[in-house]
């Protein structure tokens, strides 16, 4: 991780397409949630937080350009913002230095027992906020 970045490599595969070769754009979700989940392991930070749960609040993408079939893609994230109940990633897919697409994610904590929301967990909030605004071109 560089820069408060994570970049994570990823291939565009044959399950990944559908018949013209374009990758389907749930696949390009699902390459940020892997991008998600390894930057947390990443920092250190729980995958399963005690005493809440982590839940998708939000999600939005931009589709820039189209990735196909063996497409060796970047997917990057980085922490955008953190508060007392839910943190925002912002992400980028790029192949060969073009940006294929863009996206945010805002991840909010849920009381296991009552089902309302929950405090971020402390661990979470000490990662710290890079400044900018990767998310703009």
């Amino acid at each position: 991780m560089r820069d408060g970045v994570l970049r994570v490599p990823v291939t565009v595969e044959f399950e990944d397409v559908d018949s013209y070769g374009i990758a389907h754009h749930a696949r390009l979700v699902a390459y940020l949630e892997r991008a998600r989940l390894r930057f947390l392991l990443e920092r250190g930070l729980p995958v399963h937080p005690d005493g809440c749960l982590p839940v998708m609040a939000d999600l939005s993408m931009r589709f820039l350009r189209p990735a196909r079939l063996m497409d060796r893609l970047e997917v990057e994230v980085r922490l955008r913002e953190a508060d007392d109940f839910r943190l925002t990633l912002d992400y980028r897919i790029v192949r060969a230095g073009e940006l294929v697409a863009r996206a945010r994610s805002v991840i909010a904590f849920l009381d296991p027992v009552g089902g309302g929301p929950a405090p971020v967990p402390e661990a979470f909030l000490r990662v710290g906020v890079p400044v900018g605004d990767p998310g703009k071109e």
